[in-house]
């Protein structure tokens, strides 16, 4: 089976059982013998997790990290986190809870100034290298390990469509961190590309998903065209679960030093 992406959103359709989890274990095997690196999973329509789903998911885990790939759970129900802490599987699968309905993300006062930037330059030979940037980077902040690794896959669906959509395939990453998010933006010199906030991809087999990636890991994505010259911007806004506190503001001295 050949994958023409290396990333890859599957929805769970219903709950995940003796009955209903094999099926779905033998697809994702299936993708990950396939070449597929990253895996993400919609849990959204599953409310309940049997040992023999919890044992497929472990499976799954398991060869897609001898290929040096992974597996992330998004939009996992409490019910379905709680099966999952009991069958003692959280410390090993990134996991992101079901999203509340969120009203916009408030925008950032006037004149705010970034505590943390940070800037990659994305080319196809150093992608890898600027994940691993970025990953690292990102350890430094108020962020749980499966939300460190959902930015950095989020920001990698940004930085692979400047790869893809340019003719040089080069673009520009920027980090900036405040003290209630984290602002990441992907500028390219493409054609550009514009989608609206309620507008839905078109998903063929080889692209469209990761706008969808984006939007279930991100609490903000805007997709528009350079108000000047050619290109796109994504900006992808994570709002911290609890604000920098007086002493993580430090970071500026670190900024400085």
């Amino acid at each position: 089976m050949l994958i023409i992406s290396d990333c890859m959103l599957v929805p769970v359709q219903g709950n995940l059982d003796v009955v209903t989890a094999p099926a779905l274990k033998g697809h994702l095997l299936e993708l990950v013998d396939g070449g597929c690196k990253r895996i993400v999973l919609d849990m959204e329509k599953a409310d309940y997790v049997d040992s023999t789903g919890l044992a497929s998911i472990l499976t799954v885990v398991r060869a897609a990290r001898s290929r040096g790939g992974s597996l992330t759970l998004v939009n996992v129900s409490e019910r379905v986190m709680h099966a999952l802490g009991v069958g003692c599987l959280l410390p090993f699968v990134p996991c992101s809870a079901r999203r509340r309905p969120l009203g916009p993300v408030p925008p950032l006062p006037p004149g705010a100034s970034p505590l943390r930037r940070l800037t990659l330059r994305i080319m196809p030979e150093n992608l890898e290298m600027a994940r691993d940037c970025l990953r690292e980077f990102l350890e430094g902040l108020p962020l749980e390990e499966s939300e460190v690794f959902d930015m950095t896959l989020a920001a990698g669906e940004a930085m692979g469509n400047c790869v893809l959509h340019t003719p040089q395939g080069t673009g520009f990453l920027t980090v900036a961190v405040y003290p209630d998010r984290l602002v990441m933006e992907a500028v390219d010199n493409g054609p550009g590309f514009e989608i609206g906030d309620d507008e839905e991809p078109v998903v063929t087999l080889e692209h469209g998903r990761g706008i969808k990636i984006m939007r279930l890991l991100c609490d903000s994505v805007e997709i528009h065209a350079k108000p000047f010259g050619h290109g796109t911007v994504v900006r992808l806004v994570k709002l911290f679960g609890r604000p920098l506190n007086p002493l993580e503001e430090g970071l500026r001295m670190i900024m400085s030093a």
